[in-house]
């Protein structure tokens, strides 16, 4: 299937949670697939068909079950974090952002790196190109969750704001320029539509004064 990236908005309260308290990240990922969560809205999903019903069983028991050994595994964090647990599954139930399998050539395209390894900067100035470095996709710094693919990254509200801000001021031109680097030769439009739709999340994260997830899947 490929590996894919995902970005997930978070309030900068819960994201200090988070920071002391990695393993609770598991419930605020999982109340995206509450009953009553956006996620189902755009699912295709039939019922009747006994594989999709058992799935959306599965799925939408996620929360209790993560509950449950959350307060075996972990009773004193637990009776800490109780009365957050309301706000993790209310902002949890926002559906993640995911650009897909574009991640890479889009990656590159902002930072002129090929390497997809996580970055130490933000922003910044490709020394070979002289063009502009925007590590959109796999900056941050790590919280101790292991995700399917290396530790779970964070931006603070200030990082998300920078990162937005760079990101408005990387041209079409620029896109171009870098799209000829990177040896491609068709697939621009569709390249550069999933482009916007990163830049037009990280404006709306920006304006809702929000931290951020980053991880791949």
């Amino acid at each position: 299937m490929g590996i894919e990236a995902y970005f997930k908005q978070v309030s900068p309260s819960l994201l200090n949670k988070f920071q002391k308290y990695p393993d609770f990240f598991e419930l605020f990922d999982d109340a995206q697939y509450l009953p009553d969560s956006p996620f189902w809205q755009d699912f295709n999903l039939d019922l009747n068909d006994p594989e999709d019903a058992k799935w959306f069983d599965e799925a939408t028991n996620y929360v209790p079950q993560t509950l449950e050994k959350l307060k075996f595994e972990q009773p004193q964090e637990f009776a800490k974090l109780k009365s957050d647990i309301p706000a993790m599954l209310a902002e949890g139930k926002n559906v993640e952002f995911d650009i897909g399998k574009q991640w890479k050539n889009i990656h590159f395209i902002l930072t002129g790196i090929n390497d997809p390894t996580p970055l130490p900067f933000l922003t910044g100035k490709n020394k070979q190109d002289k063009l502009p470095a925007i590590n959109a996709i796999l900056g941050g710094k790590t919280i101790d969750y292991e995700t399917d693919y290396g530790l779970l990254r964070y931006l603070t509200v200030e990082e998300v704001k920078q990162v937005s801000q760079a990101l408005s001021k990387f041209s079409q031109t620029h896109f171009q320029q870098r799209f000829k680097l990177k040896g491609l030769e068709s697939g621009f439009d569709n390249i550069y539509d999933v482009y916007k739709q990163l830049l037009n999340y990280y404006q709306n994260v920006a304006d809702a004064q929000n931290a951020m997830f980053l991880y791949l899947g």
